[in-house]
């Protein structure tokens, strides 16, 4: 069963018995990359999250954060929920500070987003996670068919966050330290929040996401309350 957050994005919740299947192979590692059009550290850390986007087994995505835009650059795909996010990690991590580009992997540990080898050694430790199947059942607005499997829940229930997002973004800055630059990005965050909390697996849920139409894709993150470790993810493509 679920119970539901009311918030802008609109949902229906059916809960149906389904079995879980023994041996099921470990779900995707989420990558989160906290990146800014204005921090000239960023630029590398986008083109590695390009790269690791490749392998099946991850979901990468760029949140962008709007604090860097006082620096002579607006970054047209800031968002306040990215730094929101963000600060979430921080608090969860036991972490003073944030800052660009930090990558988190899983919910659960983080690294400079340049750094390859140290992301590359926390996607290899980071802990499994199950595989939410999303598949779209109607197209506008979109609908989406989504099954968690059983897996192990806290006390209370585990917080699902729908992300919508576009596979490639690229745009030429202007002004501040990446002034001069044509700067790419990968699966850019354009909606992000929860939509409702799990109470109980098996479950399948039909979700209403009329807050990623106009996305290439999205996302489902199932992860501890207070912005814990992801303990499920999945994708589909919209278009």
């Amino acid at each position: 069963m679920a119970r539901l957050l009311f918030v802008a994005l609109a949902l229906a919740v059916v809960a149906l018995p389904r079995a879980s299947s023994a041996g099921e192979e470990r779900g995707p590692v989420v990558l989160e990359l906290f990146t800014s059009q204005g921090c000239s550290a960023c630029p590398p850390a986008d083109r590695l999250l390009a790269k690791l986007a490749r392998d099946g087994g991850v979901i990468a995505l760029s949140f962008h954060v709007p604090y860097w835009d006082h620096m002579g650059w607006r970054d047209p795909f800031a968002l306040p929920v990215s730094v929101q996010r963000q600060r979430g990690y921080a608090r969860a991590m036991k972490e003073r500070s944030i800052y660009t580009p930090q990558l988190v992997v899983q919910g659960a540990a983080h690294a400079v987003g340049h750094d390859r080898p140290a992301v590359e050694r926390l996607i290899a430790a980071a802990p499994a996670a199950a595989t939410i199947a999303v598949a779209v059942a109607a197209n506008s607005p979109p609908v989406l068919a989504v099954s968690i499997p059983a897996l192990d829940l806290p006390q209370g229930g585990a917080q699902l966050w729908l992300v919508a997002f576009t596979r490639t973004e690229a745009r030429q800055v202007l002004d501040g330290e990446n002034a001069g630059h044509l700067l790419r990005h990968t699966n850019v965050v354009r909606w992000a929040g929860p939509v409702a909390v799990i109470e109980a697996v098996p479950v399948e849920l039909s979700l209403s996401a009329a807050e990623a139409e106009g996305a290439d894709a999205v996302a489902l993150l199932l992860q501890k309350p207070r912005q814990g470790p992801v303990l499920a993810a999945g994708q589909v493509a919209l278009r």
